[in-house]
């Protein structure tokens, strides 16, 4: 009989582990509820924080050589159809705070500076309250990557919206309309007016705008024949859209069973009469029986997530103190795990308030503080028997969507 597999959580740490779970023969289900930390990514595909790279980078006086992935970690990201990964120099993106950032790899709607060379980047005007062309482009001319390839960023007119309202409606809803090919092809025309009007142009650079069901840069630079793509911005970006849908369409093609649910606690007990050995079980809120699997993944997210949680002792206290001293996070569900921060403790408890959060909360040098780094305590990704963590739930790990995936898989092996 297969080996079943329940992973909680539908990022992209959830989707490694089930992804690699379905290569080794295992059956598997996937629960999730509520919008996750992959979804509110903005594209940047990261092994390494990109702050870390560039610090080393100014250190080693040139950029550093770009790791490449592990096999299974390319071909998921192929079967994925999101994202490319170059083989050997990272990508270079631009943010909407006017700069630019290596990546390890990207969102194939977002515009790849690292080919381009001594031309000019095209950035159209827009009447939308987080755009502003001439102050983007102005930024972005000024940075020392731009200035050392030869890059020059032109704030120019030209017609991108097309309607009133698209003025005002979110990023992701104005994305959604250029899966439309009509309006696709109506912006293609607009943007070859702008590049005749400018005397011609190396690449076009845009808002969060291409797609919403998948990445429309590629076509739209096909019929310009210059590159176009999406600059890079923070948390509700319509990546995190084009992610759920390549997500579901991979999910469906390797058989992994779907369902929608909010899990309250894991816990190790024989679930039946029935079964035979110890099994995992799963009590989802608002069901009586609880799931079983012999396995379960825990790919929950950390705190940007909602996989753990900020809970102060002070929150339970009456007119005086607190009842007890407790490190201040836990896990956003019941399970019998222990919390970290990646060096072993949450901190010092120096009161019955718990750890000083200034002391351990905030990052020191290139040591990150326990805001970034509190998750589960793993050997590898075994956090107790019968369940395992990947992503952002362990303590530790950096936070990069390439260490959510090579923890996945390797969750998805052990199980």
């Amino acid at each position: 009989m297969a080996r079943s597999v329940l992973v909680i959580g539908a990022g992209v740490a959830g989707l490694a582990a089930a992804w690699s779970a379905r290569r080794r023969g295992a059956s598997v289900a996937m629960i999730s509820a509520g919008v996750g930390e992959t979804a509110l990514a903005g594209g940047a595909v990261d092994d390494l924080p990109w702050e870390q790279v560039e610090r080393a980078a100014r250190l080693l006086g040139g950029d550093l050589p770009a790791r490449d992935l592990a096999p299974a970690a390319r071909q998921l990201a192929t079967e994925l159809g999101l994202w490319d990964v170059p083989q050997a120099e990272a990508a270079r993106l631009a943010t909407v705070a006017g700069r630019i950032r290596p990546a390890r790899g990207r969102d194939r709607a977002l515009l790849d500076l690292g080919p381009l060379r001594r031309t000019r980047v095209l950035v159209p005007r827009a009447p939308r309250a987080a755009w502003d062309a001439d102050a983007l482009a102005e930024a972005l001319t000024d940075e020392p990557f731009a200035r050392a390839r030869g890059l020059r960023f032109l704030p120019v007119d030209a017609p991108v919206l097309r309607f009133d309202d698209e003025r005002r409606i979110a990023d992701g809803d104005l994305a959604a309309r250029h899966d439309d090919p009509a309006r696709l092809h109506w912006l293609a025309e607009r943007l070859r007016g702008a590049i005749e009007g400018a005397g011609g142009a190396g690449a076009i650079l845009l808002g969060p705008w291409l797609g919403a069901r998948a990445p429309r840069a590629e076509a739209l630079s096909a019929r310009l024949g210059v590159p176009v793509g999406e600059a890079l911005i923070g948390a509700g970006s319509p990546a995190g859209l084009r992610f759920e849908a390549a997500r579901d369409v991979l999910l469906d093609a390797i058989g992994v069973a779907r369902r929608h649910g909010r899990v309250r606690a894991v816990s190790e007990a024989r679930v039946g009469p029935g079964d035979a050995g110890e099994r995992v079980a799963v009590h989802v809120e608002g069901e009586d029986v609880p799931l079983a699997a012999d396995v379960v993944i825990l790919a929950i997210g950390g705190l940007a997530g909602g996989g753990i949680t900020y809970a102060p002792p002070e929150r339970g206290a009456g007119t005086d103190l607190p009842a007890r001293g407790a490190a201040p996070f836990a896990l956003s569900l019941a399970a019998p795990v222990a919390l970290g921060d990646g060096r072993g403790q949450l901190g010092v408890v120096s009161s019955m308030q718990g750890p000083e959060l200034d002391v351990t909360t905030w990052p020191r040098g290139e040591r990150p503080g326990a805001l970034e780094a509190v998750g589960i305590r793993c050997a590898g990704v075994r956090a107790a028997p019968g369940i395992l963590a990947a992503g952002a739930a362990i303590a530790g790990r950096a936070r990069t969507v390439l260490d959510a995936v090579t923890t996945g898989l390797r969750a998805g092996d052990e199980a």
